[in-house]
Parts: C-alpha cells; sequence; structure tokens
C-alpha cells in the first residue's frame, strides 16, 4: 500500500532538472507575490512604518547602556549598532520568506490544504516551506542594511573581501539554521495537530540575537551557540566584519547547516508517515 512519503514517478529526467525546475517555480511565487503586494499598497506601508519602529525599540537599549560605559565585554556602541542592523536584516529575511509559510503549518493539516499539495508535482516539503512570501517584509531588510552600514562607518570597520564573504556566509548559515529550528518545530504538527503557538515562542527566543553572545552567560552562549544558533546569524557576521573570526567558524557553520536540513527533511518525511488527510 503506498503512503504519502512514498516517492512518486518524477517528471525530471534526473536531479538537477527537478532542482531548476522549482528555482523555476519559486521565481514565479515571488513574482506572484510582488503583483499581489502592489494591489495592497497600504499594508506595504504599514510594515514600514512597523518594522521601523522596531528596529528603534531595539537601538534604544544600546543608546541606553552605552551612555554610560563606551564598551561592554569588548563590544563598542557603533558595534552592536551594527549587530542590530544584521539583526534587523536576518528577521527580516524570515519574516519574508518563512514565516508566511511555517505559521500556516496547523491549517495545512487540520483544514486539509494538505492533501492537495501532496498531490502536486512538486516537492511537498519545499511548497509547504517557500510557498508564500510577504515582500513588504523586505523593506525591514533594507532598514537593517542601512543601521549595518551607519554602524560600520562609526566603528570605523574596513572589512576586506574575504572578510565580507565570511559574514556572509555566516549569516546565510545562521537563516538556514533558525529555518531548520522552525521547521522541526512546526512539523510537529503531524502528531500534537495545532503549533500555533509555537511561532510565538521562536520569534521571541530569536530576540536574543538583538546582543552579542558575551552579554550571556556560558550555558546560555552554548544554547544560542549549538541548540537555538542565532549566534550565526547575528554576533558571528559582525564579529567576522571585524577581523576577529577565521575559516573555522565558517566551515562549521556550513557543516551545522548540512546536518539540521538533513535532520528536518527525516523529521518531514516521518512526520508524512503518520499523516492520513484531514478527511479520514
Amino acid at each position: 500500500m503506498n503512503t504519502y512519503a512514498d516517492e512518486r514517478p518524477s517528471l525530471d529526467q534526473n536531479w538537477l532538472q527537478m532542482q531548476w525546475r522549482h528555482v523555476r517555480l519559486w521565481r514565479r511565487f515571488f513574482a506572484q507575490a510582488v503583483v499581489r503586494e502592489t494591489h495592497y499598497r497600504a499594508h506595504f506601508l504599514t510594515t514600514l512604518l512597523v518594522g521601523l519602529v522596531q528596529l528603534g525599540l531595539g537601538i534604544v537599549p544600546t543608546l541606553l547602556l552605552f551612555g554610560f560605559t563606551a564598551e561592554v565585554h569588548g563590544w563598542s556602541r557603533a558595534e552592536v549598532i551594527a549587530l542590530v542592523g544584521v539583526f534587523q536584516i536576518v528577521t527580516g529575511l524570515i519574516a519574508t520568506f518563512v514565516a508566511p509559510n511555517l505559521n500556516r503549518m496547523t491549517s495545512y493539516l487540520t483544514e486539509g490544504e494538505l492533501d492537495s499539495v501532496l498531490l502536486r508535482p512538486v516537492s511537498s516539503q519545499f511548497y509547504l516551506t517557500l510557498r508564500w512570501i510577504n515582500v513588504a517584509e523586505l523593506t525591514n531588510v533594507a532598514s537593517g542594511i542601512v543601521v549595518l552600514g551607519i554602524g560600520l562607518v562609526q566603528s570605523d570597520l574596513r572589512p576586506d573581501v574575504g572578510q565580507v564573504l565570511q559574514a556572509v556566509v555566516l549569516a546565510g548559515c545562521g537563516l538556514v539554521l533558525l529555518t531548520a529550528v522552525w521547521s522541526a518545530m512546526s512539523f510537529l504538527a503531524f502528531w500534537l495537530q495545532s503549533v500555533g503557538p509555537i511561532g510565538v515562542v521562536f520569534l521571541s527566543a530569536v530576540e536574543a540575537g538583538r546582543y552579542p553572545l558575551v552579554f550571556f552567560p556560558v550555558a546560555v552562549r552554548a544554547f544560542l551557540t549549538f541548540a537555538f544558533p542565532v549566534a550565526f546569524a547575528t554576533t558571528f557576521p559582525v564579529r567576522a566584519l571585524a577581523g576577529d573570526l577565521g575559516w573555522g567558524p565558517v566551515a562549521l557553520g556550513l557543516g551545522l547547516a548540512v546536518v539540521a536540513m538533513t535532520l528536518v527533511r527525516l523529521v518531514w518525511r516521518r512526520g508524512l508517515l503518520t499523516y492520513s488527510s484531514a478527511s479520514s
């Protein structure tokens, strides 16, 4: 008896063709999201204003803290502002590409939407993780880039090409790792049915990335590096731009990202084995 986890005959002749078909499909998702956003301009402006307010609220504690001292645990005010900019970029990307999908996981399973997804000639995990895109949240990415630039100029950091590459790869690894953690938590819906509060818990935990890793106790640093790896998304990229990291942490981040995505894939397939459609 076939189950939803069983492989179906592929429409493509090889693995590369399949990946290229998914890229073209995602490009259409993005184009649809842009068209949809042009019909709701008020939503675009509201998202921009909310993002700017959140960014301001993230900088205020830094200004208050460094009003009494020039340096905390080796971090200057300008470096922490750069960190807030990186945090804004990463959370903006999550809000754009990840949150609109994983926040729907409960409805996918309880309202039968997953049934129709499983019948499509596309990877169901790819579809449920990347189908919806909130283009308006890209304004927060843009504002984060501006704040990062201000922080780098004020701190007088002049990273070379290698350091910029390290920072980009580390931030990318952090984004993949955080997406993997949230995906694994959301896929628990196969067993728990409702995982709405999990998204709230995840976003609250991500807030720790606003602050340098050394501001936390040792045990919390280990947790934020390996269990909930927000350090790869915020602290490590800034330290790379400052020239404090080599390629070792980059290799570690890449390795952890591969392991995390493999584990998430296993959780997804195990969940599909337990799924019997919402109508049965």
